[in-house]
C-alpha cells in the first residue's frame, strides 16, 4: 500500500446520531475507530432540539427495536446524569387495536382512552370524536443534549473532513476513503451519511434508493392559560381537523413543534439542493396554522420559529430503513431513526467488528437488505 495513505481500523462516516452512536459503541468495545464529518456533530439530519420517541410502528420488528432503543437511551441518560427522553408520553388519534399489535407483542404498556379524557391527556387539545391511544413511556427526546453527550464521550475520535469517495481498491487492501484532509485505508467503513449515503455507497456497489426532501416544522407557543397542563408528543392520523400531523414539545420551553403527515408534505430537492419550480414551504406552514386553530386552541397559531428539515426516505415508507453490507463496508439509510440510534449503533458496531450483517438486522424483513 502506498505510504501516503493513512491506515485505520474502523471508520465511521457521519457524525449525526447514528454515526455518533456507532462510534460510541465501538469506543466502549475498545476498538480503534475514527468518525468523519465535514460539519460539527449533529448539524445535518440530526439537527434541532427535539424528536419524538414512540413505540408504535406498523412493523412488529421495528417495535422490538424501539424497545431496545428506549433501554439504550436510559443507559445513556444514567451515564450522563440527565434525562434524554421526557416523561410526557405520546398520544395518538385515529388508532385502532390493530395499530397497537406490535406494542402488545412486545409487552409495551399502552391503553385506549375515552375521547372525553382529551384535556387531561393533552391540555391544548380540542374535543375529539374517537378514542386516544396512550403510550406513557414515550416522550420528547432531548435531541441536542443527546448529540452533545455522544460527541463528548467520543471526543477526539471525530475528524472534521468532507468525504469525497469510498471505494474498494484494486489491490484489495482494505477500503479507501478520500477526504479533504487525507487519503485513508480502513479495515471496515460504516456509512451513516444521510443525504450523502447514496453517493458514497455507490462507490462500493450499493444501489440506495433514497429520496431527499425538505419538510417544514414550525414552532408554536403554548398559551399562558395552559401552562402546567399535559403536553405530550402527538400523532393525529384522523384528518378530523383538516390535516394529519405529528408534534412534540421542546423540553420545558413552552414551545411545541408540529409537522404534516402524508404523501404531499415534503418538497423534493436534487443532489445540488435545487427545488422544483414554484416550490415553497409557506403553504405547509399555513396548513399547520389552520390545524392549530381547529385542533389545538391551547397553542398560539402564529409560529415563533420554524425549522426546515431534510428527510431521507426509502420507497417502503416513512418508518423504513435499510442496511447494506458487503465485505469491508456497511451502510444505513432511512427516516425516523433518531429513536432507534442506541440499538442501531450497537448493531452497526457489531457489523464493523465482525464484518457480517448481524442477525437482528437480517431478520428485520423488509427493513434490511444485504448486498452481494
Amino acid at each position: 500500500m502506498a505510504e501516503h495513505r493513512r491506515q485505520l481500523d474502523i471508520a465511521v462516516i457521519g457524525a449525526g446520531i447514528l454515526g455518533l452512536a456507532t462510534t460510541e459503541a465501538l469506543v466502549r468495545l475498545g476498538v480503534d475507530v475514527t468518525c468523519f464529518d465535514g460539519r460539527p456533530p449533529g448539524r445535518g439530519l440530526s439537527g434541532g432540539l427535539t424528536r419524538t420517541f414512540r413505540h408504535r410502528h406498523d412493523s412488529e420488528q421495528v417495535v422490538g427495536l424501539a424497545v431496545a432503543g428506549k433501554e439504550g437511551f436510559d443507559r445513556w441518560a444514567k451515564r450522563l446524569g440527565r434525562r434524554l427522553i421526557g416523561d410526557e408520553g405520546v398520544v395518538y388519534a385515529g388508532m385502532t387495536p390493530d395499530h397497537a399489535a406490535g406494542m402488545r407483542a412486545h409487552g409495551v404498556e399502552h391503553r385506549f382512552a375515552d375521547p372525553a379524557e382529551h384535556r387531561s391527556l393533552f391540555g391544548p387539545l380540542a374535543p375529539v370524536s374517537g378514542p386516544l391511544l396512550v403510550d406513557p413511556d414515550g416522550g420528547a427526546i432531548r435531541a441536542k443534549r443527546t448529540i452533545d453527550a455522544l460527541a463528548g464521550w467520543v471526543g477526539d475520535r471525530i475528524v472534521q473532513a468532507d468525504i469525497h469517495s469510498v471505494t474498494v481498491p484494486p489491490d484489495g487492501d482494505g477500503v479507501e476513503i478520500q477526504t479533504t484532509e487525507s487519503i485513508y485505508r480502513a479495515r471496515h467503513v460504516v456509512i451513516c451519511a444521510g443525504t450523502a449515503a447514496p453517493r458514497l455507497g455507490a462507490g462500493v456497489g450499493f444501489d440506495m434508493p433514497v429520496r431527499s426532501a425538505l419538510h417544514a416544522r414550525p414552532h408554536f407557543r403554548l398559551r399562558d392559560g395552559y401552562r402546567g397542563e399535559p403536553l405530550p408528543c402527538w400523532v393525529d392520523i384522523t384528518g378530523e381537523f383538516g390535516e394529519k400531523v405529528y408534534g412534540s414539545p421542546i423540553g420545558s420551553t413552552g414551545r411545541y413543534v408540529l409537522g404534516l403527515i402524508g404523501p404531499d408534505v415534503d418538497v423534493p430537492f436534487d443532489a445540488a439542493g435545487a427545488l422544483p419550480p414554484g416550490s415553497t414551504m409557506d403553504e405547509h406552514v399555513r396548513r399547520l396554522q389552520s390545524y392549530v386553530r381547529r385542533a389545538l386552541p391551547g397553542l398560539d397559531s402564529e409560529p415563533v420559529g420554524i425549522r426546515v428539515c431534510v428527510m431521507t426516505k426509502l420507497p417502503a415508507g416513512s418508518d423504513a430503513f435499510r442496511v447494506w453490507h458487503t465485505g469491508g463496508v456497511t451502510a444505513i439509510a432511512g427516516h425516523n431513526l433518531f429513536k432507534l440510534a442506541p440499538v442501531l449503533g450497537e448493531l452497526l458496531a457489531e457489523s464493523a467488528v465482525d464484518d457480517v450483517l448481524p442477525a437482528r438486522l437480517r431478520l428485520a424483513g423488509a427493513t434490511a437488505l444485504r448486498a452481494a
